[in-house]
């Protein structure tokens, strides 16, 4: 049985969709091609005006490097650390190795001085 989205729902599932697909910093034409469907397919999955097919859920969930769950989910904080995860990945994939190294080691710091504000806290 094909489950039933609203139209509220496939709209939130097509720019979670878009929102990605933007963040790996593809085309609409080249996640297509990727994909194996049409330009104008993916545009109307984006727009919510179709739901996408399990199995092409699937293949847009591999080629942007997330799960279908991410797309299906009510937004939740594990949705939205995905979504963060994402981003970061996006930020290192432009710096050398010095430069990643940077950020790890400034985030590692950042991380820490977090810990220690919510043990004063308590």
């Amino acid at each position: 049985m094909k489950p039933k989205f609203t139209e509220e729902e496939r709209k939130l599932i097509g720019r979670r969709i878009r929102d990605s697909r933007n963040a790996e910093k593809y085309t609409l034409e080249q996640l297509a091609e990727i994909i194996g469907c049409s330009p104008k397919h993916l545009g109307d999955v984006e727009r919510g005006t179709v739901s996408a097919s399990w199995p092409l859920a699937v293949k847009i969930g591999k080629a942007l490097n997330t799960g279908v769950d991410y797309y299906l989910a009510d937004t939740s904080d594990q949705y939205f650390d995905i979504q963060i995860d994402l981003e970061i990945s996006n930020i290192l994939k432009d710096c050398d190795m010095e430069g990643r190294m940077a950020i790890r080691d400034t985030a590692r710091r950042i991380a820490e001085y977090g810990k220690r504000l919510q043990a004063k806290k308590q």
